[in-house]
């Protein structure tokens, strides 16, 4: 679990966001990705969980709720174009800088 006290309005904008978790995938042969995040929503801000492809310093997806507080499984399915080995990683930013969303856990399931 990792509290994001004052996330803030960018991606990485506190160090704790910078920490969300790293994975090294070969996207050879995938045309699709299923990112899922676990996490409650505190604060009134739209939250945005993005999956950060480090090696190309490209969005692979992104998962955007404005919905209410608590905690929540969202999911996003993506189409992706990408080959080889790539580091991905989890970062997040709110609408309202002030928010303090906690990150439980993500996932990213390859699909052929």
């Amino acid at each position: 679990m990792i509290a994001l006290t004052n996330v803030g309005s960018s991606y990485d904008a506190i160090a704790a966001s910078k920490g969300l978790g790293m994975q090294r995938i070969n996207f050879t042969g995938i045309a699709q990705i299923v990112f899922e995040v676990f996490v409650n929503k505190i604060g009134t801000g739209a939250q945005s969980w993005q999956l950060w492809n480090v090696t190309d310093a490209a969005e692979v997806a992104v998962i955007a709720d404005a919905g209410s507080a608590g905690d929540k499984t969202l999911t996003v399915t993506q189409n992706v174009n990408l080959t080889g080995e790539k580091v991905v990683r989890v970062r997040a930013k709110s609408t309202v800088a002030a928010d303090d969303p906690v990150f439980y856990a993500a996932s990213v399931l390859t699909r052929a």
